[in-house]
């Protein structure tokens, strides 16, 4: 299987590819973030998110084996038996929903913002894992921020918090 690699170029790259944050145990959000964010820590729109849920924010422009640390970190949740659900944004969505079907033990949605490429939504082939849009920009004059929205953004949190709560 072929993954998606990606961009490694801008001032995003440094820092940590990882940044766990949040509960020590319980649900885990795995956040899958091209853009590189959360390079000194955890936006302050997701710390409510953080009260409730392990968050694994995986910085891919930071590393050289991003999709390798995605894995990592899906591995270390699947030795735990800890269920996850995985947010991505922009060009990550089509890898995250690949890794999703590898982790279809233990991820249960993946939860797109601003996806790139065919609208994936519904449930994945042969298992349970939910896909849904939960953040999209808006073209036009009255728009400020391009596609994709930064996953800090707090439209895209609200978007994974409603999400979350009709999951349940």
């Amino acid at each position: 299987m072929t993954m998606r690699e990606f961009d490694r170029d801008g001032p995003r790259t440094g820092g940590t590819p990882v940044m766990w944050a949040g509960q020590e145990d319980g649900p885990a959000l795995v956040v899958v973030d091209p853009a590189g964010a959360a390079k000194h820590g955890l936006p302050p729109t997701w710390h409510d998110l953080a009260e409730h849920f392990q968050v694994a924010w995986c910085r891919t422009p930071a590393s050289d084996r991003s999709l390798e640390d995605l894995e990592d970190v899906l591995e270390t949740l699947a030795e735990r038996r800890v269920s996850a659900n995985l947010v991505a944004s922009g060009d990550a969505c089509p890898a995250a929903i690949e890794i999703a079907n590898q982790f279809a033990d233990i991820v249960s949605s993946v939860l797109l913002v601003d996806p790139a490429g065919d609208d994936h939504t519904g449930t994945l082939a042969d298992t349970d894992i939910e896909v849904r849009v939960v953040a999209r920009s808006r073209p036009g004059p009255t728009d400020l921020v391009e596609a994709p929205l930064p996953l800090g953004h707090p439209e895209v949190v609200e978007g994974v918090v409603t999400a979350l709560a009709s999951l349940r």
